[in-house]
């Protein structure tokens, strides 16, 4: 099994960035290209216990795509007065063998808010040093994946601040 654990700081408050990752659909800003975000299904609201299911697929043409079906294992939704706040997701079919996904969102003193994305996957059901071989040759992938997650979510939340501060 690999793992990736990523912090950052994003200069939003709890309640807006919770807002946007609360959104399933935030899934197509924080999807790089060329892979594409079609949603299939999810529940409303999401509360543990409930399922998303989307599409992914190059440049956005689906018989190039897999679709990725996850459950919320863990749903720990934002109320005011909430200083931590998070969600778990979990593959139920994905092309990972085993994908688990803790998001963590913490305000800060200051009023912005601390991040946390800490994935467990495994893309194979081989074990030993094959199955770990396979990991690392994806892990740089992972790793792409999320430090874009991380821009697009520090450039989209500062946009909709810089809007908010405007039209006041």
């Amino acid at each position: 099994m690999a793992r990736f654990r990523q912090h950052f700081i994003v200069s939003a408050p709890l309640r807006d960035v919770w807002r946007f990752h609360d959104d399933p659909i935030a899934l197509k800003d924080l999807t790089p290209p060329p892979l594409r975000v079609k949603m299939l299904a999810k529940d409303e609201p999401l509360q543990a216990g409930g399922t998303l299911k989307f599409r992914l697929a190059l440049f956005g043409i689906q018989p190039l795509g897999v679709t990725w079906h996850a459950i919320y294992d863990e749903f720990n939704a934002y109320h005011d007065g909430a200083t931590r706040v998070g969600f778990v997701d979990r593959s139920l079919s994905s092309p990972f063998h085993f994908w688990v996904h803790r998001h963590v969102f913490e305000a800060l003193p200051d009023g912005r808010t601390a991040c946390t994305d800490d994935v467990t996957f495994h893309l194979t059901p081989l074990r030993g040093i094959l199955g770990n071989l396979i990991d690392a040759l994806v892990y740089p992938s992972v790793v792409f994946l999320f430090l874009y997650r991380q821009f697009q979510t520090r450039r989209l939340l500062a946009k909709r601040v810089a809007q908010t501060v405007t039209t006041l």
